[in-house]
């Protein structure tokens, strides 16, 4: 087991976690039919195949389960891309790689096709034809609101560089973490006397980010709109506020508190 993992976690079991492994193999049976396929069809030379998974699972780690939290087991996900091609088969590249927004350009740039000047994320191709090692210096983390039902107390925003993931609440800094003398993350540096020019280098590098990106705490929220299905169970709401207008006009069928 890791060694951050704590025992009697509920859907953190080794029980749990053998599942989670069971899922991953039906997943790769999938993606060897896919390649089967590709191949059998004549077009696995000029498919671009691109596994990932969008987000992590604390499996127990840290005493968590689920997601949308700052710490590796979290935030990490496989990236296998695949395009004979053009991209040589076997490398591999440690660079930070944001799947949710850097996919799409880097996807649209090995295509050949132009990358819109307003999207967000960063064209990695480069990095994937191997002409460069150079990737973003951090990746960016937000969470907006709590959900109770996975064990997230708080909005909270992190950045994660090569060596350092550190993370914030609005009120105060919560975690930071040296990766390499700690890839575990069993030792919060963040209240730390000898590390507090590394915390403030990453919360400058974290204001950074959300005034690159248009990010504030005022977009954050404190009532619990995703437990319960709260969004979804009697009508969609595709803003927070408009369910809190609507909630407060129904307040026997989805309390806000």
């Amino acid at each position: 087991m890791r060694p951050n993992w704590v025992p009697g976690v509920r859907g953190g079991s080794r029980r749990d976690i053998a599942l989670y492994y069971g899922a991953i193999r039906a997943i790769d049976e999938q993606i060897g039919k896919l390649m089967k396929t590709l191949n059998e069809l004549g077009m696995e030379e000029d498919t671009i195949v691109f596994f990932s998974s969008d987000h992590g699972n604390m499996l127990g780690s840290q005493g968590n389960i689920l997601k949308r939290k700052p710490w590796e087991e979290s935030i990490r996900v496989p990236g296998v891309l695949r395009y004979p091609r053009q991209v040589k088969v076997g490398q591999q590249k440690d660079v930070l790689f944001s799947h949710v927004v850097d996919l799409a350009p880097t996807l649209l740039s090995l295509c050949g096709i132009s990358v819109p000047s307003d999207m967000q994320g960063k064209d990695l191709s480069a990095v994937v034809l191997g002409k460069t090692d150079q990737g973003p210096d951090s990746a960016f983390f937000q969470i907006f609101g709590p959900y109770h039902g996975g064990g997230v107390p708080h909005a909270w925003r992190g950045v994660r560089t090569e060596r350092h993931m550190y993370a914030r609440r609005q009120s105060e800094p919560w975690v930071l973490y040296d990766l390499k003398n700690d890839p575990y993350e069993m030792h919060n540096l963040v209240e730390d006397p000898a590390s507090r020019s590394v915390r403030n280098t990453m919360q400058d590098r974290l204001e950074r980010w959300m005034q690159e990106v248009g990010d504030s705490w005022s977009l954050d929220w404190t009532v619990p709109v995703e437990d319960g299905a709260r969004l979804f169970r009697y009508r969609t709401f595709y803003t927070v506020d408009e369910y809190l207008r609507w909630a407060k006009a129904h307040p026997n069928l989805a309390p806000t508190g």
